[in-house]
Formats: C-alpha cells, structure tokens, sequence
C-alpha cells in the first residue's frame, strides 16, 4: 500500500504542476455548470440536481478521455515508462496508484461544483440524502470512464490514438444505455437472468467493469516488462 500512496502521491503532484489540469478543470467546471443551469431554468424554480447528474455522464465521455491520454502514452513517448518498471514496484501497484490519482483529481474538481447544490439549499428546499449518493455514484462512473482510458493509453504511445479509442469505446457503451436498446436486450434475455442483472447491477457492474479494464491495462505492462 505504501508504494500506491507513493505514486498517486507523484501523480497527483504531476496534476498541479501542469497547467493542462487547470485548463481541463475549468473548462470541465464551464460546460458543465452552464448546461446544468440552463436545466435547471428551463425545470423552474424546484431546488433540484437531475438537471446536472443528467449530464454528467455525457460531459465525463468527452473529458474523461483527455484527462487518461497522457497517464501511459506520455510515459511511453518521452521514455519513463522503462524506468517505472525498473522500480521495485509492481505492475499492479503502479495501474493503482496511477489510477486513484486521476480519480482524486476528478473528486477535487467535482468538489468545486458543490457551490450548485448549497446555493439551491440556500433559496429552496434540497434533498441532500440523494444529492451526496449521487455524488458517489458519479465517481463510480468516473472511475470506470478512467479505467477504460488507461487501458487505451497503455496500448500507445500516441495520446491522440488513446484519446480517439477511448472515445469511441465509451461512445459505444454510452448508446447501450438508451431505452431502445435496453428494451431490446431485455427482451432477449430470460426472466430470471433479467431480474439478478437489475438487482445488481450498479455497484457490481461499476466495480467489475473498472476491475476489468484496470486488470487488463495490468497486463499489457506485464508484457512489456517482460519484453525489456
């Protein structure tokens, strides 16, 4: 644990020295707060969130990738990447350890668009019970947004590369989320087998999607170890 604190420690410094954090962070604050608000004006006067939780997920597809290109890509251009593998560390720790510091970054970014729901809490009625659960499940999504990235990165040495395969991939599972498909899919799958997807879906498919790209960013490292 020790050696994942040390590089998201790095990482995390790396964020805030660049300036492209800054420039990612207030762009991301930007947009998203204006299309929030914009919904939230055309909803009226109800102190609601689903105006800015409606559009996180499609934001977090056109900025996610950005933010993720460079965690590899970078590594592997300028050279660093052969001397991170000669550290004793392991491949899993530095995945890790790259991994949670983009997912802090993003939860300190997020944590600037607080000043949304305390100032519809101070002119109406808000749920807070709801708005915080949605904060969380919205890093789940971040998370397994980053995880996607990062396997791209780690397949090139080209950040443009990574950034267009990571685009097109969570382009393609975003569109799996509309209700035709949705329906379509269920209508093809048994009764039983419907009902435990739906059951569990959420934090299982968040955990195990994140899982899944991380451990597969895993090996391609593991390959070019061993490669020299």
């Amino acid at each position: 644990m020790r050696e994942v604190l040390v590089i998201l420690r790095r990482e995390l410094k790396s964020y805030f020295l660049s300036p492209i954090a800054y420039v990612f962070g207030m762009l991301f604050l930007g947009v998203q707060i204006f299309f929030s608000a914009k919904q939230s004006l055309v909803q009226g006067q109800q102190a609601s969130m689903q105006g800015f939780f409606g559009w996180l997920p499609l934001i977090f597809l056109f900025f996610l990738p950005g933010l993720t290109m460079r965690l590899w890509a970078e590594e592997r251009k300028v050279g660093t990447l052969e001397l991170l593998m000669t550290f004793p560390v392991k491949v899993s720790q530095l995945v890790l350890g790259k991994f949670l510091a983009a997912l802090v970054y993003l939860a300190i970014v997020l944590a600037f668009t607080l000043m949304l729901p305390l100032t519809l809490s101070a002119y109406g009625g808000l749920d807070w019970g709801p708005v915080l659960v949605a904060y969380l499940a919205s890093l789940l999504l971040a998370g397994a947004y980053l995880s996607v990235g990062m396997f791209w990165s780690s397949m090139t040495r080209d950040q443009i590369v990574a950034l267009l395969l990571a685009l097109v991939t969570l382009f393609a599972l975003y569109m799996l989320g509309y209700p035709v498909i949705l329906d379509w899919v269920a209508s093809s799958l048994p009764t039983w087998l419907l009902d435990l997807v739906i059951d569990t879906r959420d934090l299982v498919y968040s955990v195990c999607f994140c899982g899944f790209f991380l451990y597969a960013n895993g090996l391609v490292l593991n390959l070019r170890r061993q490669k020299g």
